[in-house]
């Protein structure tokens, strides 16, 4: 009988081992769903995820997840409300001072003060945190100077676009109560526009200076030759087209006022016509034999003269006494007369 017994403990001692076994497997697999439910529901392309910012500032003694990160995707703002103040690692010591994280330190850094949130974390090249003050970042500095940018472009009385926009990654501010102004010396023009953002504390003094640049697209109607102009012909009405242009891209363009005029160069169909391409139409012609006048504070003399050049009223031209064959540099009164004073 004690022989029966002892054989048949031992023979139940292989079925416990087995009954062992089955369970740790058990468990291993719900550990392994677990696990999958967690990532399947932080996966980034299936509801949310954390975007961290390359400069943030933290207010306390500790960084939150709120200073560093914003939520993007699909959360809730009552469960971001409470992830954003979970406290991870201690603050710069001291106001204003900074600490500057690699990716890969911020990464071993989270996976360690975040660890359940780690993985759906994107991740800039670099993060610096200071303490205190604030953070103005690129998209809020871009959005400042375009709006600056297309304010002051309305004088030129045009279709404004604002782009190209390079301004630096992001800018501290040292203090709450500093404001960022921007500065242009001259009036903004069409084409590229360079700035400065200077950062002011609280009495207007000013504490750094960052270099910025903007283009300016300005579409409107502009003066064009509506058929081909050739070099001294006179610019008249049926010789001009207004066609819709980037100033951008014509600075010199005229604006169809003024004249009478004529073509100092010649000039394609359809082309804009550039005001540096124009001159007043000569009211004296080379050659043509006119009165030069010498008005002295009591006296007055006359003589005929030559003109060796074309010229508009107002202009300077050569002309010669046809008696003493001098060249004399004169003023053009009118169409038979030239005054030298």
């Amino acid at each position: 009988m004690r022989t029966q017994i002892t054989r048949h403990r031992r023979a139940a001692r292989p079925l416990r081992a087995g009954l062992s076994r089955l369970a740790l497997v058990l468990v291993a697999l719900v550990g392994v769903l677990l696990l999958s439910t967690s990532a399947a529901a932080a996966e980034p392309g299936v509801s949310w995820w954390l975007q961290v910012k390359s400069a943030a500032c933290a207010q306390g003694d500790k960084v939150l997840v709120g200073d560093i990160a914003e939520a993007r995707g699909g959360m809730s703002a009552e469960a971001w409300k409470e992830l954003s103040a979970r406290p991870l690692w201690p603050a710069p010591e001291k106001p204003g001072h900074q600490t500057a994280l690699s990716r890969e330190r911020l990464a071993a850094m989270l996976k360690h003060h975040l660890p359940d949130y780690a993985g759906v974390c994107a991740l800039p090249n670099q993060l610096v945190v200071q303490r205190g003050g604030k953070v103005l970042d690129g998209d809020g500095l871009v959005k400042h100077t375009v709006a600056f940018l297309t304010e002051r472009a309305q004088e030129l009385r045009g279709e404004i676009d604002v782009a190209d926009i390079h301004v630096p990654e992001y800018i501290f501010l040292p203090n709450q109560r500093d404001t960022l102004d921007i500065l242009v010396s001259g009036a903004v023009k069409p084409g590229r526009n360079n700035l400065l953002l200077e950062v002011r504390d609280a009495s207007g003094k000013s504490q750094r200076r960052f270099a910025v640049t903007g283009f300016v697209n300005v579409w409107k109607p502009v003066a064009c030759a509506s058929r081909p102009l050739n070099r001294l012909e006179l610019v008249t009405p049926e010789h001009v087209t207004f066609i819709r242009k980037n100033l951008a891209y014509y600075p010199k363009a005229w604006d169809g006022t003024g004249g009478p005029w004529r073509a100092t160069r010649s000039v394609g169909g359809q082309q804009v016509i550039n005001q540096d391409g124009l001159e007043p139409v000569p009211v004296i012609a080379k050659g043509a034999k006119i009165d030069l006048v010498f008005e002295g504070q009591n006296l007055r003399l006359s003589a005929k003269v030559e003109a060796l050049d074309d010229a508009g009223v107002g202009q300077k031209i050569k002309v010669r006494n046809l008696q003493s064959k001098r060249i004399i540099l004169a003023i053009v009164q009118d169409a038979a007369t030239v005054v030298v004073r």
